[in-house]
């Protein structure tokens, strides 16, 4: 078993990868023939490594637990809705695009970009409380190290 969990280090890749797909769905506005398949291969990957860096999720939870108690219950919970969310429009912006495909139905682009972007600020929420529970319980460690070491 790993002394820490897999999910900090795999969050990285569905955050650039949604991100910079994100961006190219809006560059396909203008040049939809260069940057439309680039699009859509750029947020497929990055929703299926979302779904991979989900489900570590649960392992990362318990290493908190563990090694936290349940101070940031509240937050993780938090962190978990957002990410559900941000899984929720990444997965339907790369669903419609699928149906966009198959069935030649290119004004549904608009709403396409608009679930890539709700989908980044779910993402962007995910990794705020993400932060907070990483870098205020490194803080709280720190401290109580600190706080221990002057007192020997």
């Amino acid at each position: 078993m790993l002394s820490s969990p897999l999910h900090p280090l795999l969050v990285h890749f569905p955050i650039a990868l949604l991100l910079l797909g994100t961006v190219v769905q809006f560059l396909a506005i203008w040049k939809p023939n260069f940057f439309s398949n680039m699009a859509f291969f750029i947020l497929s990957v990055g929703f299926l490594s979302g779904i991979v860096t989900y489900l570590t999720g649960d392992g990362a939870e318990d290493f908190a637990r563990t090694h936290w108690g349940n101070a940031y219950r509240s937050v993780i919970e938090t962190h978990q809705a957002y990410a559900t969310a941000t899984l929720v429009l990444f997965g339907a912006a790369v669903g419609l695009r699928i149906f966009m495909h198959y069935f030649k139905k290119s004004y549904l682009l608009p709403l396409v970009l608009v679930l890539c972007l709700a989908g980044s600020a779910a993402l962007a929420l995910t990794g705020y409380y993400g932060g907070k529970m990483v870098y205020e319980q490194s803080h709280t460690v720190h401290t109580v190290l600190a706080t221990h070491s002057k007192a020997k």
